[in-house]
């Protein structure tokens, strides 16, 4: 496609040949792809992704994980091929209607927020264009661009948007993007609308602006018909000064339809609630680690990071370690991570000091140096002294050692004089024991 006839009839003619001898084969290639991977299989993309990077931490997982990654990497190409294609025909869409500045800005916009414009041989095309037959509308955009703050904020983009807002150099017009969003997210905006502000909402929450006017806006929408939005409403809560009142709002979720939104549940709490209210939380995560869907139970042990215990919510997640498609996930992120670790979480993670996978026996054994209750010390200190001997990765036998300080006892000084006296032990270590036994000293 040469630009000097983009927009005209033999534009569209090239067009239409281009369509017929390079797109269809293209939509055979995309069918194909997309029918291999969805027979028997209707997940999203995202869904798949993230399948792969689950399998991928699993060492006896590797080719399923790799079978996945490429199947995500192949939609995405068969899906480039389409993209190319309608940029070209929303060019040729936004010329017959003439709105021709309304696709100026859409795809100034979308180079800048995807970064394609220097890979896409097509955007170049489409600029190329545009520079031609518009040059004084390009002018004209790109001055608006350079100084947000002099034309209508109404017409940003969603990604001008949150830059207005997180910027910090003219509170003037984050002040005015603040009440532009508002607007997005008052009552009767169009669902369209809504999306985007929640959208935005949530990318603008690392700036520092007052949260409360939008708590009213964002509540409703967790009652929204579309799942979406509820989702995204959910993950905008807790960062809207939220309190534990706000608890009953998002209990129900947990009832939710969509495994989306149940996915996003357990953040949600955890972050309102802060391991205050036990009694009220863990119900509602038992009920999660239960769900029918592995991906709701995958993100809800990811999201936990060790707020909660008790006697049966312990011995759910221990059970959870030993299945192999939640082991590392609950290891790394709620076993270990417990603020308070019973005598059987301590077992636990005693007994994954052996796994050969340091990711996990390094992760087991961080967590054993700190939390541990007062009657799991001894055994913690029997589980150190058998491991350390045999440890040949240095990070894990590290977290070892400084588990084993923690517990230490005069049951533990032959083991360190042995360290310390051994030609075959390096520095490094010989310095490890020798600070234990400084701590034991101490006491």
């Amino acid at each position: 496609m040469h630009c000097q006839t983009m927009f005209h009839e033999p534009g569209r003619q090239r067009l239409a040949y281009r369509f017929y001898h390079r797109k269809l084969p293209v939509i055979l290639l995309l069918l194909f792809v997309l029918v291999a991977s969805a027979e028997g299989n209707e997940e999203s993309l995202q869904k798949i992704y993230d399948k792969a990077s689950d399998l991928a931490q699993m060492p006896d997982k590797q080719e399923e994980a790799i079978d996945r990654f490429r199947e995500v990497i192949e939609i995405h190409q068969a899906n480039e091929k389409i993209f190319e294609f309608a940029l070209s025909e929303l060019a040729e869409a936004y010329e017959r209607a003439g709105r021709a500045e309304d696709g100026i800005r859409y795809f100034i916009k979308l180079a800048n927020s995807w970064q394609q414009q220097g890979r896409s041989d097509t955007l170049r095309e489409i600029f190329s264009a545009y520079q031609i037959k518009y040059p004084e509308l390009i002018k004209k955009i790109a001055e608006e661009m350079q100084n947000p703050g002099r034309k209508d904020l109404r017409s940003i983009h969603d990604n001008d948007l949150v830059a207005a807002i997180v910027q910090r150099e003219d509170p003037d017009l984050r002040e005015k993007s603040l009440g532009i969003l508002r607007e997005m997210l008052a009552a009767g905006s169009e669902i369209n609308e809504l999306r985007s502000g929640l959208e935005t909402l949530h990318q603008s929450l690392s700036a520092k602006f007052d949260r409360q006017p939008f708590r009213p806006l964002v509540i409703p929408l967790l009652k929204s018909e579309e799942s979406a939005i509820r989702m995204r409403a959910l993950q905008c809560l807790p960062r809207l000064d939220a309190t534990v009142d706000d608890l009953a709002l998002v209990i129900p979720m947990a009832e939710d339809e969509s495994s989306e939104v149940r996915m996003n549940v357990t953040s949600a709490l955890v972050r309102i609630d802060q391991g205050k209210n036990p009694e009220v939380v863990i119900p509602v995560l038992t009920k999660l680690l239960n769900d029918p869907d592995e991906d709701v139970i995958s993100r809800t042990v990811r999201s936990m990071w060790g707020q909660y215990s008790s006697p049966e919510f312990d011995a759910l997640l221990i059970k959870l370690s030993r299945e192999r498609k939640y082991h590392h996930n609950v290891i790394y992120f709620c076993l270990s991570t417990m603020r308070r670790k019973s005598v059987p979480v301590c077992e636990r993670l005693v007994e994954e000091l052996a796994d050969p996978d340091w990711n996990n026996s390094s992760r087991a054994a961080w967590g054993l140096t700190y939390g541990v209750v007062d009657e799991a010390r001894s055994l913690v200190e029997d589980g150190l002294l058998a491991a350390l001997p045999e440890e040949m990765n240095d990070n894990t036998r590290k977290e070892e050692f400084r588990a084993l300080r923690n517990v230490v006892t005069e049951k533990s000084r032959p083991y360190l004089m042995s360290v310390i006296e051994s030609e075959m032990e390096t520095e490094k270590f010989k310095q490890e024991a020798r600070e234990v036994l400084k701590y034991l000293d101490r006491q």
